[in-house]
């Protein structure tokens, strides 16, 4: 990573950092809350550091497969790849996020939990929360993505204008903002909507599996977000608390697939 791109992700951390901290303050979901150094900020950061590490696995395996000759624009015939850029972008937005839905419900079943597990591990859910990833969730779903993507047609220029929306979107939903966004709570992913999905309750968890449009949850019968209360205890149980514990931690006998989180175990579909 060159100085200059170091520096860039410098500032939008140190920008987002003021940013939610202050609107933390202003408007929390859960009062009383550290908002500006969480009981989380030190190693969610750790992780937003390790995943420069293979933050290039994605784009990487998304070159490589449309280098296939023929591979590229095989299923959809290259219309995608004619459309103009807007079209794409918000294509890829919606498809994404269909896909994530998906990939998101598939890592809360029995075999893939205790991967996921460690995103869930957080005692106070705040925007950092979004770097707390295990490399192999990271992986498997990014690289899935971004393969997909190029194999669709999607341009570099659509990829590009996209990702910074993934990033605020995962941001935003995780920050401690007692946020509903209203009448639009149903179009648009927001922060409660989010949090509820975080809680250690097992009613819940199971719920909200939508990066950014909830309309997902509403087809598919995941949604939940009761408009007079409010998410208080999070975390998942048997997850150490530090980065070589949790990156070992999927590979521990007791994080097998007969251990069970928090209740009741989603089953994908």
């Amino acid at each position: 990573m060159a100085i200059s791109q170091i520096l860039s992700v410098l500032v939008l951390l140190g920008a987002c950092f003021v940013a939610f901290g202050a609107l933390g303050k202003a408007f929390p979901c859960n009062p009383g809350r550290p908002v500006f150094f969480s009981r989380s900020i030190g190693l969610d950061l750790g992780y937003c550091l390790l995943g420069a590490a293979y933050a290039a696995v994605g784009p990487t395996a998304a070159a490589l497969v449309t280098a296939i000759p023929g591979a590229q624009t095989l299923a959809l015939g290259g219309w995608i790849a004619a459309a103009p850029l807007w079209a794409q972008v918000v294509g890829l937005l919606v498809a994404t996020d269909f896909a994530q839905y998906w990939i998101h419900r598939a890592f809360h079943s029995r075999a893939l939990w205790p991967w996921h597990a460690v995103h869930h591990s957080a005692p106070d859910v705040n925007w950092t929360t979004t770097f707390r990833t295990h490399p192999v969730n990271y992986l498997v779903a990014s690289a899935a993505l971004a393969m997909l993507a190029r194999l669709a047609g999607v341009s570099e220029a659509a990829i590009l204008i996209a990702a910074p929306i993934f990033f605020f979107s995962g941001a935003w939903t995780h920050a401690n903002l007692d946020w509903t966004f209203g009448p639009l709570r149903y179009a648009i992913a927001s922060p409660v909507f989010h949090r509820w999905h975080h809680s250690v309750d097992a009613a819940s968890r199971e719920k909200n599996y939508a990066p950014m449009f909830p309309v997902w949850d509403l087809m598919f019968g995941t949604f939940y977000m009761p408009r007079h209360a409010r998410p208080e205890r999070f975390g998942a149980d048997g997850v150490p608390g530090d980065l070589v514990g949790q990156l070992v931690h999927p590979l521990r006998p007791s994080a097998r697939p007969n251990a069970r989180h928090g209740g009741r175990l989603a089953e994908p579909g």
